[in-house]
């Protein structure tokens, strides 16, 4: 069994690899081309980190390169166009909307909105068969939602973040999609920026596939409250109950907020359920929340859930973690007669003075790695765990204002302890060492490489939840709003 995880983590490695290495030609062909329309293949390379040898792997020719190059600045266009925040009684429709989403929701039983959207896909011109597929919760795999003709009950997510899919993944997972299914259009679904799934038809015409995928994506969302059919297809295999609290608290796995992009995910998914993480978005400031209840199993799930619903009331009323931080301990404390702790970092970010403001409780300081690879551990001023004696009443708040490049971590004690094939742990030269092969930028990119690295490194399933956050400070989304 462990030799099956093992290949299982180093087959899912492989691909991440493959995927980011394609993700980083992109993006420095998009700079260079930029300033330079004829520059070569080999600076491109070059600039991406990386061998020629590897970018003709990628890409056949520079002109390959350089479609795909114009195809990523149209998603990029596209989920930009979708995500921008407009003044009250300014939105804009590029096309007439193919479906409507209110009468969709209205009109159609919510354990029925795949198949109707599919039925949708096959009436427009030329669509001879369509499916939906939606990410799992692993990240690992697309499950079709909906659809026949022929088309796969699962397809590879490479770059996914559990089950959703980065912007900069969104061609990397349209190019894999393509060599199983060739011929097909693929039209992301997006949200707010990120993909929850992709719609695929046989024969379709571009732009209306993904007329009707954006549509598709905001009824999907919305009717998953009201059926356990959309989340069925998300689950590759049973949670257990604590798991499934779990899952049902945690926020999207990818967010973009005034100045910074934010990625998070709790590994395995499937079972444990102690740890959350959490962020909102606020007129002051946004909130960010990694958090690990001592225990394992429904108990620590059901704490955890307390303190979550804590940090949650508090930030309504407060801009101040300090105010936080002890309304969630003083919870734990009373729903737990003062036997149970938790390890927790509650920390403010504002895009504007590109500031994180945080306190740590417990053990798992943030990680802050600079655009050279520097790795520094902000452990000064941790105060004792959640629910712990001797918490003071005013912890004191530590701030760090991030530069263009950094990467900050929030991460559970789980990463930073897994076993190593090889003996050891993967620690804090195993993180900094997966950090090194995401893109500099990508939030999400980068979430994935240490997941992988944590996948790869385990003997047996994973023992305790995995948790991770990563912000990466980006002027340019605040930028985009505004232009919007």
């Amino acid at each position: 069994m462990a030799q099956d995880v093992n290949a299982v983590g180093r087959r899912r490695r492989r691909r991440s690899d493959v995927a980011l290495n394609r993700t980083k030609l992109l993006e420095a062909a998009r700079h260079l081309l930029s300033e330079d329309p004829d520059v070569s293949m080999a600076a491109i390379a070059k600039a991406a980190g990386l061998g020629r040898p590897t970018a003709y792997r990628h890409f056949g020719t520079r002109e390959e390169l350089v479609e795909a190059v114009r195809r990523q600045e149209r998603d990029d266009a596209e989920a930009n166009e979708l995500e921008f925040v407009r003044p009250a009684g300014e939105l804009a429709h590029r096309a007439p909307t193919p479906l409507s989403v209110t009468d969709v929701l209205n009109k159609v039983p919510p354990f029925q909105l795949g198949d109707q959207i599919v039925a949708e896909a096959q009436r427009l011109a030329g669509v001879t068969a369509a499916a939906i597929y939606l990410c799992d919760l692993d990240g690992t795999t697309l499950q079709r939602m909906a659809g026949g003709g022929g088309f796969p009950a699962s397809l590879p997510a490479p770059l996914a973040v559990g089950p959703e899919i980065p912007r900069e993944g969104v061609a990397v997972l349209r190019a894999s999609i393509q060599a199983v299914l060739p011929g097909v259009a693929v039209a992301p679904m997006y949200l707010r920026g990120r993909a929850i799934g992709v719609l695929v038809a046989m024969g379709a015409a571009d732009d209306a596939l993904r007329d009707l995928a954006a549509e598709a994506a905001a009824a999907i969302a919305l009717a998953d409250d009201y059926t356990d059919a959309i989340g069925g297809v998300r689950r590759a295999r049973p949670t257990s109950p604590a798991a499934e609290i779990q899952q049902n608290l945690l926020p999207p796995r990818i967010l973009r907020i005034a100045g910074a992009l934010i990625a998070g995910n709790v590994l395995p998914g499937y079972d444990i359920g102690g740890d959350w993480f959490d962020y909102a978005e606020n007129r002051d400031c946004a909130w960010i929340g990694i958090a690990d209840t001592e225990g394992r199993g429904p108990r620590a799930a059901g704490l955890g859930a307390v303190i979550l619903g804590a940090f949650r009331a508090a930030r309504h009323r407060s801009t101040d973690p300090a105010v936080v931080v002890r309304a969630m301990h003083e919870v734990l404390r009373e729903v737990s007669d003062a036997t149970s702790q938790a390890h927790a970092t509650i920390a403010t970010w504002s895009g504007p003075t590109s500031t994180i403001r945080w306190i740590t409780c417990g053990e798992h300081a943030p990680v802050l790695i600079t655009a050279d690879g520097t790795l520094e551990l902000l452990g000064d001023g941790m105060l004792p765990r959640l629910g712990r004696r001797g918490l003071t009443t005013s912890p004191k708040v530590q701030e760090r204002r991030l530069e263009d490049g950094d990467r900050l971590l929030l991460l559970s004690d789980a990463i930073i302890d897994r076993p190593m094939l090889g003996g050891g742990t993967l620690g804090l030269d195993g993180v900094r060492e997966a950090v090194a092969k995401a893109p500099l930028a990508s939030a999400a990119g980068t979430l994935r490489a240490i997941e992988d690295a944590v996948r790869e490194a385990v003997d047996d399933p994973l023992a305790d939840d995995a948790t991770l956050v990563v912000l990466v400070p980006n002027p340019a989304v605040s930028e985009a709003e505004n232009e919007g």
